[in-house]
This record gives structure tokens, sequence and C-alpha cells, in this order.
């Protein structure tokens, strides 16, 4: 069934042990290797990374998820749509993208990138994937792919091969909220 986009899409985003969270989107490209997914942001708290604040409530994100890559990709905005950043989850990949109107679900791995509009990179959250390793939450070796991701996502953004061109392209859609 071919869909008329844009349109109303729930991602189901699972932080182990926990059960997968439901979020509201909007889809707006589908393709066999892509998702693109624009939603309004509601963290539980805001996010900082080097003293900036990347996420809070009313801030803009176009998620990218990938048929079976390690990865998502978020590319931020702030409530006045001024672009802040691309936020990459580490993520076990998954191998089909759509479920009826929700996405399959994404299985955080705890590592997380954080790239500014001028290059620098961030590696996040080393602590919490410590802490999952320890309780049981994943595996080591599933942490230690985890961290072969990210070292090689930030030699590519180092490189300026990441994130894709799709990515670094897209802008946020006007829409009503």
């Amino acid at each position: 069934m071919k869909r008329e986009l844009p349109c109303p899409v729930s991602i189901l985003y699972r932080r182990p042990p926990h059960p997968a969270a439901i979020y509201p989107g909007l889809l707006r490209d589908i393709t066999k290797q892509s998702l693109t997914i624009q939603s309004r942001l509601h963290p539980a708290q805001p996010r900082q990374v080097a003293g900036q604040i990347i996420a809070a409530t009313g801030y803009w994100a176009i998620w990218f998820v990938f048929k079976d890559k390690w990865f998502d990709i978020g590319k931020f905005y702030d409530e006045s749509k001024n672009w802040l950043g691309y936020y990459c989850d580490i993520v076990k990949p998954i191998r089909r993208l759509m479920s009826g109107s929700s996405t399959s679900v994404l299985t955080d791995l705890f590592l997380d990138i954080w790239i500014t509009p001028y290059g620098e990179t961030y590696v996040l959250d080393e602590d919490e994937l410590i802490g999952a390793v320890q309780h049981g939450f994943i595996s080591r070796s599933l942490a230690a792919k985890a961290r072969s991701q990210v070292r090689m996502l930030v030699r590519k953004s180092k490189l300026q091969e990441f994130p894709p061109a799709q990515v670094k392209e897209a802008k946020l859609l006007e829409v009503d909220t």
C-alpha cells in the first residue's frame, strides 16, 4: 500500500531494560533503506552538551532511521527552528523499517554522538553503557560493537564523510503542532 506523505507515524524506541516508548512524528519519506521523520522533542529534562542546550520541550528533530545500520541520526533544531547539530544514537540494526503505522522497535545501545555545526564531535553516555553492561541489560560483545561503531562514525565525521548528504540537506517542513 502506497502512503500519502507526510503522514502521522509512531516511533517505537526501547532503552533496555524498559519496554518501548512511543513518540509521535510525521513520516516525511520512506525508501527501502531509510525513514525520514519529523517530530517535536519532549525530553523529561533538557539535554546539554558542552554547556549548550541541544534538546528541550518544543525543540524539533528530523530523524533518519536506516535499515541494517547501527545508528539513527537526528538533525536538531531549537524552538525557533535554528539548526543546532546532529544527534546520533547507536542502536541495534533493524531489518524492517515499518510495522503498520509505527517504526520497527529501535533498541538503544546507550552510546550517542553529538556533532556541532562546526564539526566538533562529542561521545555521550559512556557511563550509561558501562552501567548497562554491569547490570546485564546488554552483553559485553554488543557493547564492544557499539563502541566500534562510535569510533568509526567519529572518524568519518572528522573526515566530513558523516552524516550522509540526505541528512545534511534536509530542512524542516512547516507544520502545525
